[in-house]
């Protein structure tokens, strides 16, 4: 298990920083990921990034939409724990990371999984980026990798919190 914990994080270590938009089509907003990345239909790890500061993290205001996580409750608590993930890149730090299955096996594939986290609406426990006041998208970033269907099925979650275990667990990663 090591070995593939070692391995996920040489291969998040590769990947670049990926930025999120938001487009406004008449009274909806939608978002879009850059160069449509991750593909559709496929299972992975992502990691959420952001610029915003200790103290930002701690006046925010979270989301009242159920399932949203309560970021200035996570943040105040976790600040000063020795094992809180302090992975930067590119002037932006790990906060968050999870697992999504492919449309096969869920509605949420890796892409939609990752919307989610900007969304601010759906039930699905998420951080709903756009209902807080750190919606600038500018200072938030992502990246993922990509699991094949046996990997996940077989060790997403052992992965997923074997990596926090081995690199530090991202301050806005509830369970």
């Amino acid at each position: 298990m090591k070995d593939k914990i070692i391995e996920i994080e040489l291969r998040r270590q590769e990947s670049r920083l990926l930025t999120i938009t938001q487009k406004f089509n008449n009274s909806n907003s939608q978002f879009k990921v850059e160069n449509e990345l991750p593909p559709k239909n496929i299972c992975g790890l992502y990691w959420i990034y952001t610029s915003y500061t200790d103290e930002d993290l701690l006046q925010s205001i979270h989301s009242d939409k159920i399932g949203a996580v309560n970021i200035s409750k996570l943040a105040r608590r976790r600040m000063n724990l020795n094992n809180v993930c302090r992975i930067k890149k590119d002037g932006f730090r790990i906060v968050y990371n999870g697992i999504a299955s492919n449309s096969k096996k869920s509605n949420y594939d890796l892409r939609e999984r990752i919307y989610q986290e900007f969304r601010n609406n759906g039930i699905t426990g998420s951080l709903k980026i756009s209902g807080t006041n750190l919606d600038d998208l500018s200072k938030w970033r992502y990246s993922y990798i990509d699991l094949n269907e046996h990997e996940y099925v077989e060790d997403a979650i052992a992965l997923e919190v074997g990596w926090r275990l081995e690199y530090g667990w991202p301050i806005l990663s509830t369970n």
